[in-house]
């Protein structure tokens, strides 16, 4: 009597092994490529992140820079509760008239610029401009 192998046909032995390899392989580098967008993704996101941190400090040492008008300060590496810092400068800009008062009275013109840096960790700034008019205020008073 003759034994015949049922399931195999000939040069076929070790084919699901060579599969499963290949297989492997094609996943392996769908998971590395997954690794690298996800990376990328959180790098996008934290430098997105630190750049609201940087905008919300000059936007703080802008409105610090108003809070102390008509006294113009410059404050240098004020820090914030998150670890960001601003700086603020304020400078007058001269005087103009005030619609509606007469002539003894102007207002005072000032810019103030806000600049916000990260966290230490990070590089970075943003800046705020602002222009202020501080009156009314009696004419040369020198504001």
């Amino acid at each position: 009597m003759k034994v015949v192998n049922a399931g195999r046909r000939r040069g076929e032995e070790g084919s699901a092994l060579v599969i499963a390899m290949v297989l492997l392989v094609i996943l392996t580098i769908i998971g590395i490529y997954a690794i690298q967008i996800s990376t990328s993704e959180f790098g996008m996101a934290t430098l997105t992140k630190m750049g609201k941190i940087s905008m919300n400090a000059a936007e703080a040492g802008a409105y610090a820079g108003i809070d102390a008008l008509p006294v113009m300060t410059a404050v240098t590496g004020a820090y914030l509760p998150n670890g960001a810092t601003y700086d603020y400068t304020a400078s007058s800009l001269g005087s103009e008239p005030m619609t509606g008062f007469d002539t003894n009275w102007t207002q005072a013109v000032f810019n103030v610029r806000g600049v916000g840096h990260p966290p230490s960790v990070w590089s970075g700034r943003k800046m705020v401009d602002a222009g202020v008019a501080y009156g009314p205020v009696p004419a040369g008073t020198g504001y």
